[in-house]
């Protein structure tokens, strides 16, 4: 594991930094404590601030190592993924200039709609997850839409860890919002999907939506 108080350290200037950042997910609560080496933190980042992230995390001695999908196939403007930072304690950040995911035909990877990209930043929150630790990440809607598109279009099977996010999200979310904003990632088989999220049927989410017709 990752010390706790290293990524304590590095989320404080983080937050200190007067740049956008949003921490994409927390699957499993595993920030600060519960990070294993080798998995990376993945922050959505503005574009335009590109060269003073790099400039902010080189004073935190992150040096620069290539990302392992840098050759995947990048469609609709969706920004490649070139490399990682990762420093000596071993933590490994990933930045992200768009929502996006992977196709079902060949896993070319894709943005969410526009109107998902300009809502990240719009309605982004702050987490206080403990008296030394918070991060601002995506709102309670964002958040659980990503995490439903994510292990269907890029787990293609919804894992222990998303589950139980998406459970402790579903109450929280406004459904009005959350609806239009799928319809523009799942078209007519969203009133279905959430039918299935709000019963729990996650087992057969992923097969019911590639059979899905009508459209």
């Amino acid at each position: 594991m990752i010390e706790e108080n290293q990524i304590i350290e590095v989320f404080k200037q983080l937050n200190s930094s007067n740049l956008d950042y949003l921490l994409l997910r927390n699957i499993d609560q595993e920030l600060p404590g519960k990070l294993k080496k080798g998995k990376d933190i993945d922050l959505l980042v503005r574009k335009s601030d590109f060269n003073q992230w790099l400039s902010f995390f080189n004073t935190l001695d992150f040096k620069v190592i290539q990302h392992p999908l840098r050759n995947d196939v990048f469609l609709y403007e969706t920004d490649p993924f070139i490399f990682l930072l990762q420093n000596k304690s071993g933590i490994i950040v990933d930045f992200n200039f768009q929502l996006c995911v992977r196709s079902l035909d060949k896993g070319q990877w894709i943005p969410l709609d526009e109107k998902m990209q300009d809502s990240a930043w719009a309605n982004k929150r702050f987490e206080k997850a403990s008296d030394d630790f918070g991060y601002w990440t995506l709102s309670h809607n964002d958040e659980f839409i990503t995490l439903v598109s994510r292990s269907i279009f890029d787990k293609k099977e919804f894992q222990k860890g998303y589950i139980n996010r998406i459970n402790e999200l579903f109450p929280k979310i406004n459904i009005e919002d959350v609806k239009q904003k799928m319809n523009l990632v799942f078209f007519k088989y969203t009133p279905f999907l959430l039918e299935q999220v709000a019963s729990q049927e996650y087992d057969t989410i992923l097969s019911n939506y590639l059979s899905f017709k009508d459209y």
